[in-house]
């Protein structure tokens, strides 16, 4: 039923395994892989109650996500926020304990069945969403972000991975888009590549592994880790900072341990910036912390977004090689974009506003939850329906990128 994944023994069934809650008498059907936490798999999942039973036929009642965790303080969090928000834009737990595993238990989640919103960007939008469809998906997640805020809760992880939508077409069309949070946070991946392995010992159960993949070209920050090495100056300052690493990268994620202190509600914003940008562009190839901090400097000092952040990322590599001169006449270069009064770009100005506002380096000048849902780009967003059009159901994507 699992594999090894060095000391650590994964949660990964085969496809097919049947779960029953021995509470309910609920039966869950595993049907295929849908992502990742860690090393265990997570499966899309269809259920039968008791109630399922017509005329002696077994009938799916419908879909879930099923998710091995262990106890621990992402565990308690995500209990203590479904507790107090009951309803709201936070994905919650549907079961508790469906199924005991090793040092763990299954849990039931909500099935979202279009996956992340970087997990759309991926096989969908490779050079980023729509403006307007921007707007739509992050007001959504902010609203999730509001009730964690208002109830004293900081978030730590937000980013496009985080951010979940599901499309329900019977018996009228409905769109959700859903924040997750703590434990309910995975890695989407509709289609993720695993093979079924057996052990070297004869009569070994088989097992499911990842297949290998081999990116290619120069190696980029994990996107699964954004949260760290792209976190607030803040907290990445006090949590990573090390001065004999030049990369200054983290190695493993420290936003799931148990010390909150370094976190604020601003620091959230700050990755409310991080994700728009990822948003906007379709994927962040980022390097090294460097290289982040000199991107976000050059655009601030422009006051505007670029049309490819590729663009910015030359310029900054250029000016890298060309040492201090080279820096200062970029400076100069970047102000002159500034005072330009023909521009062709693709971001509203009051987009551009906002990621300026949410990467301020001083936290105390970013602005809150409540002030971002306020302003107009999110105030006058179009409705989810839109969203669907232009998203879920775009028959031709590349050319809104």
């Amino acid at each position: 039923m699992a594999t090894g994944a060095g000391s650590m023994i994964a949660y990964r069934p085969i496809p097919g395994n049947i779960i029953i809650d021995t509470l309910t008498g609920t039966k869950y059907i595993l049907q295929k892989v849908i992502g990742t936490c860690d090393f265990h798999f997570i499966y899309k999942a269809c259920y039968y109650t008791v109630a399922s039973t017509i005329e002696g036929r077994l009938l799916p009642t419908g879909y879930t996500t099923v998710k091995y965790i262990r106890p621990g303080y992402e565990v308690y969090k995500s209990k203590r926020a479904q507790q107090s928000m009951r309803n709201s834009n936070i994905i919650h737990f549907e079961t508790w304990r469906i199924e005991d595993f090793r040092h763990g238990f299954c849990v039931a989640l909500p099935y979202m069945s279009e996956g992340s919103l970087r997990y759309i960007l991926s096989t969908r939008f490779h050079n980023g969403l729509p403006e307007d469809c921007i707007a739509i998906a992050l007001k959504q997640a902010l609203l999730g972000l509001f009730d964690l805020h208002f109830s004293d809760r900081v978030h730590k992880r937000f980013s496009a991975g985080n951010i979940y939508v599901n499309f329900k077409p019977r018996p009228v069309s409905n769109v959700e888009i859903k924040l997750g949070y703590a434990a309910t946070i995975y890695e989407s991946d509709l289609e993720t590549p695993v093979v079924l392995e057996r052990g070297p010992e004869p009569g070994n159960q088989p097992y499911l592994s990842l297949k290998g993949k081999n990116p290619g070209g120069p190696p980029i920050l994990d996107l699964s880790l954004l949260s760290d090495w792209a976190a607030a100056p803040e907290v990445f300052h006090s949590k990573y900072y090390d001065s004999d690493d030049e990369n200054r990268n983290p190695a493993k994620s420290s936003s799931r341990s148990e010390d909150d202190d370094d976190y604020s509600f601003k620091s959230d914003i700050w990755l409310v910036g991080i994700a728009a940008l990822e948003l906007a562009y379709g994927n962040l190839r980022i390097s090294h912390r460097e290289e982040l901090e000199g991107v976000i400097m050059k655009i601030k000092r422009s006051r505007r977004l670029p049309d490819k952040l590729e663009h910015v990322l030359e310029e900054y590599h250029e000016e890298e090689k060309k040492g201090k001169m080279k820096k200062v006449t970029g400076y100069f270069k970047d102000k002159m974009k500034l005072v330009q009064s023909k521009r062709s770009n693709k971001f509203s100005k009051e987009f551009e506003e906002l990621v300026l506002d949410c990467l301020c380096s001083s936290e105390s000048k970013r602005p809150s939850v409540a002030d971002l849902l306020q302003r107009p780009f999110f105030r006058y967003a179009k409705n989810l329906k839109w969203f669907q059009r232009r998203v879920l159901y775009a028959k031709n994507r590349m050319p809104y990128c």
